[in-house]
């Protein structure tokens, strides 16, 4: 769908009055240019002699980073058919129906998996900003600022549709995983972020 074709026919759709893409695709789609921007660091790192120490290191980080790549491109389309699927789903099912609210799981699988690959690229980037060409420091800098925001936005794309669910038990679940991260994500994005600057500084 999107994630093959042209970048301004998806900002198009997202900017016009369609009820998809929306902020779920988006989410996705600033984590994977996070991702994408630490790809490019670290390929900046291999075959440079002066990171001959540590090349394997950011090798075998940039295969996690593309795979992670791959999955988020394909969550910016999978969040736009979720949305379509619940906004069906609404129509069809009457309200506290079981069918409806396994319409409102599956909306949420999109974001929610958005939100758990943000977590773990973000700590591959509290790697690479050890690891990765200095050259392109801000680089990794930037990747860290979007992954956090990508994590945040899909996180409300998740709690917003929680509101309407009744299964206790799986809405625990969800908050048991997202709460700590809360917490986490900004600390890691700081300690990344102070690292770059002292890397600017010198």
């Amino acid at each position: 769908m999107y994630i093959e074709g042209p970048i301004h026919k998806y900002l198009e759709d997202l900017a016009a009055r369609k009820p998809a893409p929306g902020g779920g695709s988006a989410a996705a789609l600033q984590a994977a240019i996070g991702v994408a921007l630490m790809s490019m660091v670290a390929n900046y790192t291999v075959g440079n002699e002066k990171y001959k120490d540590v090349e394997k290191r950011a090798a075998d980080l940039m295969v996690k980073c593309e795979r992670y790549r791959s999955e988020l491109g394909e969550l910016v389309d999978k969040d736009v058919e979720a949305y379509k699927g619940l906004s069906e789903g609404m129509k069809k099912y009457k309200k506290g129906t079981q069918e409806l609210e396994d319409v409102y799981k599956k909306a949420i699988d999109p974001p929610y998996e958005t939100c758990k690959i943000a977590s773990e690229c973000l700590k591959l980037c509290g790697e690479l900003v050890e690891i990765g060409n200095r050259n392109l420091i801000t680089d990794t800098a930037i990747a860290a600022i979007m992954l956090e925001g990508a994590f945040f936005s899909a996180k409300y794309n998740v709690y917003i549709n929680l509101k309407y669910m009744k299964d206790m038990k799986f809405i625990e679940s969800v908050h048991k995983f997202l709460s700590p991260l809360e917490e986490e994500m900004p600390r890691l994005r700081e300690e990344i972020i102070e690292k770059c600057e002292d890397v600017i500084a010198k």
